[in-house]
Parts: C-alpha cells; sequence; structure tokens
C-alpha cells in the first residue's frame, strides 16, 4: 500500500478519532491508516475504527496489533477469498441486516 495524500490537524493528537472503512477484509488499510495515526501522536485508546462490514480475519489482524484500539462494525463475515474480497460480503448485507430476503420474482 502506498499513502498518496496526507492532511491531519496539527493538535489532532489532542482529540478522539473515528477512523471510518466501509468494508474491512484484511485489515491492511486500516492498519496503514492506524499508523499513520499513532505516527502522529494520537494514542491508540482515542482511535475508534468504525465500518460497516468486517471479515473475521481483518478484525483479528487489527484487534492483535493494535488492541487499545476501539473496533465497531454492525456484522461480522466469516471469510474473505482468493481476491481478498469478503464473503458473503456487501452483496447481500441489506437483507441480512434488516432480516428479509430478495423476491425470486424481481
Amino acid at each position: 500500500m502506498k499513502l498518496y495524500y496526507l492532511r491531519l490537524p496539527k493538535d489532532i493528537k489532542d482529540y478522539r478519532v473515528i477512523l471510518m472503512d466501509a468494508t474491512v477484509a484484511t485489515g491492511a488499510a486500516a492498519m496503514m491508516a492506524i499508523r499513520v495515526l499513532l505516527d502522529h501522536d494520537v494514542p491508540e485508546e482515542n482511535i475508534s475504527l468504525v465500518s460497516l462490514l468486517m471479515a473475521e480475519i481483518g478484525v483479528h489482524s487489527i484487534a492483535y496489533a493494535f488492541p487499545k484500539v476501539k473496533i465497531v462494525t454492525s456484522a461480522l463475515d466469516p471469510e474473505i477469498n482468493e481476491k481478498f474480497y469478503v464473503l458473503p460480503g456487501i452483496g447481500n448485507f441489506g437483507d441480512r441486516y434488516f432480516g428479509t430476503e430478495p423476491n425470486e420474482d424481481y
């Protein structure tokens, strides 16, 4: 991964930071972002990672590397595929979240 752009408040170390990532598969991007925050003196316990959907492997990787970061997600999927996509993933997230099933007629 490569960091292309960075713009943070000069006093970010004094903030509680909510880091948002829509989906977390391996956790690599989130861990890079957390590392950037730590490099700018944000205390680990002041960082919250918020995600719509996470794969178990990503949660475990992040929690192991940064045990004081709070992780908040609305759903946890069991695995990722060979392309590192979360399975079953966002495709049927709405149905799973709201307890609905798609109509076969559509």
